[in-house]
């Protein structure tokens, strides 16, 4: 599940949150809430299929996180805008980006799905998402696989560039430049986050660079991330490095909180895509703690 960005309010302190180095030993425990929650997540698109509802998927991760003694993170989870959420994942279908609401809405040939899949097993969180297509992926628009390759391609990119003593911001920097560069628009108001005893800690990690009202960091072993891209079908006007009058990138991901208080889609109707996994910085680089059986871009490490 992703954080929003608002800027500081003038009662918070202007200086950085504190950010918790975890133990390997933790790091092993999160990769244990990880491997579940990645075990579900795959469970969940090979299960998706043509005439199932999205409730239908919502409950058999609810029963499965039960079997195996896990919390649900998102169910009951309340970001203080809105009624706390009411299921277990975010599934957002075609034009929706993120905190898509489970309900009886039947799933189509060639819908493009996201899923969403936190939990909390002994103590320790884990966040990670994935999108695909449902049924025949002929069915889906022209631009639907490409959209996921260019999300599943900078979530890689962020993977393949996180190390000890880079700065995250040079990372949304080469995010923001790779997805400038593409057909497609990148979201900003929503971003990945530090994660361990709760869902959102210090600190947030936007997939962008340009105007982000956030603190920066540098990355440090022990540091965990939850790394998570949003790309659209839509984007605004303007290049790769066309900065608009809000500071943000021209190009950005137009979004519209929709009347739930909780779903997120584009503005313009255009298809939206959500790639997440749950990462630790290592003294070599990176290790990806929520690695499904059959990751679907061959670069993550």
């Amino acid at each position: 599940m992703t954080q929003p960005v608002r800027p500081p309010r003038r009662s918070e302190p202007v200086t950085p949150p504190a950010i918790t180095r975890r133990t390997p030993a933790e790091i092993e425990a999160i990769r244990s809430a990880g491997a579940l929650a990645a075990a579900i997540l795959t469970d969940l698109r090979a299960a998706a299929a043509p005439g199932l509802t999205t409730a239908y998927l919502d409950e058999r991760a609810h029963q499965a996180m039960r079997a195996a003694g896990a919390e649900p993170l998102f169910l009951g989870y309340s970001q203080g805008v809105a009624r706390p959420f009411p299921a277990t994942t975010c599934i957002s279908t075609n034009d929706e980006i993120v905190h898509g609401i489970p309900g009886e809405r039947e799933l189509r040939p060639g819908d493009l799905v996201s899923v969403d899949v936190g939990l909390r097993l002994d103590g320790w969180c884990a966040d990670t998402a994935t999108t695909f297509i449902v049924g025949d992926v002929a069915a889906a628009p022209a631009q639907a696989q490409a959209l996921i390759e260019e999300t599943r391609q900078v979530l890689a990119m962020a993977i393949a560039l996180i190390r000890p003593g880079r700065r995250w911001s040079e990372i949304g920097a080469a995010l923001e430049s790779r997805a400038g560069s593409s057909a497609f628009g990148i979201v900003t108001e929503y971003v990945g986050h530090g994660i361990g005893r709760t869902l959102h800690e210090p600190p947030k990690a936007p997939a962008y660079a340009t105007g982000f009202s956030g603190f920066d960091f540098e990355l440090e072993s022990g540091m965990v991330l939850a790394v998570e891209p949003m790309l659209t079908g839509g984007r605004g006007p303007g290049a790769a490095g066309a900065v608009g009058e809000d500071g943000l990138p021209s190009w950005r991901s137009r979004v519209k909180l929709c009347a739930d208080g909780w779903t997120v889609a584009t503005a313009d109707g255009s298809l939206a895509c959500h790639e997440e996994h749950t990462v630790a910085v290592t003294d070599e680089g990176c290790d990806v703690l929520t690695r499904r059986p059959v990751e679907m871009a061959a670069d993550l490490r």
